[in-house]
Order: C-alpha cells, then sequence, then structure tokens
C-alpha cells in the first residue's frame, strides 16, 4: 500500500483532503458524490445505481465484459479508491477523470503515460472531475457503497425521490 500512500500524499500536497476513514460524511456531501457518480462521471453506467456493479455488454467490441466490479464489494482503502477514480485501470474500459494523472505531477500506480507497456494503453479522457469533486465522489463510495447493503432510505435519496416502487423491495 505504499503506492496507495503516496499518491495520497501527492493529493494532499495539492491541496486536496477527504473524509478521515469511519467518519460520517455531511449528508450534502453524499448528495453532491451521487450527481457526480450519476450525471457528471457517469458511474452508474459501469458500477450500477445500487454499486452492485455493471451487467456485462451483449454488443459491440465490448460483448462480454462487465463494465465495472460491484463497489459494495472494493477492499480498496481510501487512497487506493481515489487513485482507481482519479487514474483508471490500464488496459481496461475505466475511464481516466483527471488530466494530471499519469504525468509525473500525479504518478499512477507508480508509473507515468510513458511508462505504460503496449497491453496498458488507457482510454482517451472524455470527462475530467476536479480535484474536490474525485474526492466527493470517493467519499460517496466509501460511505454510501463500500461493504454496505442498499435500503430503501439509501435508495430513494439516491434518486431523490419520496417514494419509489424501484425502492420498495429494500428494507
Amino acid at each position: 500500500m505504499m503506492r496507495a500512500a503516496l499518491f495520497a500524499a501527492t493529493f494532499a500536497a495539492c491541496g486536496v483532503s477527504g473524509s478521515a476513514v469511519g467518519q460520517a460524511a455531511d449528508p450534502a456531501v453524499i448528495n453532491a458524490g451521487i450527481q457526480i457518480y450519476k450525471v457528471a462521471a457517469n458511474c452508474w453506467e459501469c458500477h450500477g445505481w445500487s454499486g452492485q456493479g455493471g451487467l456485462p455488454f451483449v454488443i459491440g467490441e465490448l460483448a462480454g465484459q462487465n463494465p465495472g466490479p460491484a463497489l459494495v464489494d472494493t477492499k480498496l482503502d481510501r487512497a487506493g479508491l481515489l487513485e482507481a477514480i482519479t487514474c483508471g485501470k490500464p488496459g481496461s474500459i475505466h475511464p481516466v477523470f483527471s488530466r494530471e494523472a499519469w504525468t509525473p505531477a500525479l504518478r499512477c500506480y507508480g508509473k507515468t503515460r510513458a511508462d505504460l507497456g503496449p497491453d496498458e494503453k488507457l482510454p482517451d479522457i472524455q470527462t475530467t472531475l476536479t480535484e474536490g469533486q474525485l474526492q466527493t465522489v470517493t467519499t460517496l463510495v466509501q460511505q454510501f457503497y463500500q461493504g454496505k447493503t442498499m435500503t430503501k432510505a439509501k435508495c430513494l435519496q439516491y434518486f431523490s425521490v419520496a417514494q419509489s416502487i424501484v425502492c420498495d423491495p429494500f428494507p
């Protein structure tokens, strides 16, 4: 985890900090994270709205691939999550959300773009998030999804509604 600690230290040196592990997030931060997850970064398309992971692609060049792992099952610590969200995953379809990622100023997994092998290509950057947005969506993953089950209250919060038949099956 030395690499993840270095990544977190690099972000901290840039003046970015996150919620302490185990500390309850402000509901406004969670709601902002949900909006980033749903709208700005479209995380739900691959990880599912409930964080259970996406359904495999059925057509096109990605047919059969699972687009995103279940966030509820991730074992990554905060620094590891932040690195994965910021940098994407080489050789996969996970997007890179920072223009500074993979540069000498913000190495990812200890590497720059120049260090990547031919099987480690990165998707083109389609959407960028600010450092604050990266921190906020990381907090959302940790406090809304990671190691947690979906509840009716969380479902209603995600969809920003008072009631929904989608949420009725959850406790």
